[in-house]
């Protein structure tokens, strides 16, 4: 022992540093994660519809609650993996695509919020509590072979009986005595609307595929991410698809409805957790390589990336997981492709933009002739038939009524409710039809002779 420099962490700076870096939002979003998680190994992507799995969150200056329905985990989990800082060699590479990389997050996050917390978990014939007092556990120690006090970083745990609580198989976590910040944020309605705006951005694809989110009793809707396609896939998405070192990739990309620049860009997925979000710069290879810099003019661009591996470490992803790792060799590699679809795509909105006066009225005559595909359905979309590389342009045809100089595009906004009534009153087959159908009503009501004009 004479020559032993001691290098082990204490307990308390190794809490305060991994709770350092990361915000509340996103400290209760990685607790929402690794219900995700369970909700896919119940349900896997083939399967496409988490219906009938929800998770229910609950906050207040009193207490945090987080409670799902996706399955719980094991105790043999819980003692190899889930209670470990870190994670360990020889944890499971097969994680059925989860978005935990490190094995910190559930712990991270627990310890950020409170001094006291509970997580119970009921999973097949296992159904166990582990109950935590931080500041007692700060304490515990063990004396090792050397006869040393040191630091046990142990959690002890115990069987419970089926509890009205906890009646079917999934997980609830309580934490209890809440950190000054966590009882005054869980008490602000400006906080609370900020944090479910976040969970319906971030966590859209798990909502559309029908997951139910649930904060103080209100249902959460995920941010609806789209492209716009026909009906007889004239008209298609760039496409392709591949595998780097482990890690599949499918590119998407093409148009979205217009007068929503904000929603232009790019969106990278990461075992369908959006990371990045409707980005329009060098992170994504805009102002790169030739390529011109975001403009007005591109803001019909929809680009998706879907990058999803089971060895999540191999993930071109940040540890905080809200953006991507640009040094990856994966990314690298992918980037040059998603750059190809930018300046396919773009070649086409430059020449809707040289339409000049008229070119808005064609932008908002795409958006209604067209339907659109969400990122659930565009990431189970069958392009084998397609070819790949390509994107598959809407025609600028010279004889579209919206191009020329001696008509006029009408367009009104009515309730969507009534709107769906008249649409099926009319037994017009789209909303266009049925805007020129109610223009013709009028005229005809009115007694107006197109001639006398």
């Amino acid at each position: 022992m004479a020559n032993i420099i001691e290098g082990r962490p204490t307990k308390k700076f190794f809490i305060d540093m991994i709770t350092r870096d990361i915000s509340i939002e996103d400290a209760i979003i990685d607790l929402i994660d690794n219900s995700i998680d369970g909700a896919n190994r119940l349900r896997p992507e083939k399967d496409s519809s988490y219906e009938g799995l929800y998770v229910k969150l609950i906050l207040n200056r009193n207490e945090f609650i987080i409670k799902d329905n996706c399955g719980g985990f094991s105790l043999e989990t819980a003692k190899k993996y889930a209670f470990r800082f870190g994670r360990p060699e020889e944890a499971e590479v097969e994680l059925n695509n989860s978005i935990g990389r490190f094995g910190i997050g559930m712990k991270r996050s627990l310890f950020k919020m409170g001094r006291q917390f509970t997580v119970e978990s009921k999973h097949k014939e296992d159904h166990f509590k582990v109950e935590v007092d931080v500041d007692k556990w700060s304490k515990q120690t063990i004396v090792d072979n050397n006869g040393q006090q040191i630091d046990d970083w142990n959690f002890s745990y115990i069987d419970v009986p089926d509890e009205e609580e906890l009646n079917e198989e999934g997980t609830l976590i309580k934490v209890g005595q809440l950190n000054a910040e966590f009882k005054k944020l869980f008490d602000d309605e400006h906080f609370l609307t900020d944090l479910s705006t976040d969970i319906q951005r971030i966590l859209n694809f798990s909502l559309a595929r029908k997951i139910k989110i649930n904060l103080n009793g209100k249902d959460l809707i995920g941010t609806k991410v789209e492209l716009l396609m026909s009906a007889n896939d004239n008209i298609m998405p760039y496409y392709r698809d591949g595998d780097i070192d482990g890690v599949s990739y499918k590119i998407i990309a093409g148009i979205g409805v217009t007068g929503r620049p904000k929603e232009s860009g790019w969106y990278i997925y990461c075992n369908n957790r959006l990371v990045v979000e409707a980005d329009q710069t060098t992170i994504t290879g805009w102002h790169m390589n030739g390529l011109p810099q975001w403009a007005v003019k591109h803001a019909m661009f929809r680009g998706l990336l879907f990058l999803d591996s089971s060895e999540t470490i191999k993930l071109p992803l940040t540890t905080t997981k809200k953006g991507i790792d640009v040094t990856s060799g994966t990314y690298q590699a992918i980037l040059p492709l998603m750059q190809d679809a930018m300046r396919k795509i773009n070649l086409f909105l430059n020449d809707i933009d040289k339409l000049g006066a008229n070119a808005n009225d064609y932008r908002m005559q795409l958006g209604e002739s067209l339907h659109t595909c969400s990122a659930v359905q565009l990431k189970m979309y069958d392009f084998s038939k397609q070819q790949k590389g390509r994107f598959f342009a809407p025609t600028i045809d010279k004889d579209n009524p919206v191009l020329k100089d001696d008509t006029q595009r009408i367009s009104y906004v009515v309730s969507k409710k009534m709107a769906e009534s008249a649409l099926q009153h009319s037994g017009a087959k789209s909303y266009k039809e049925l805007g020129e159908k109610t223009f013709d009503y009028y005229t005809k009501l009115e007694g107006i002779d197109d001639e006398e004009y």
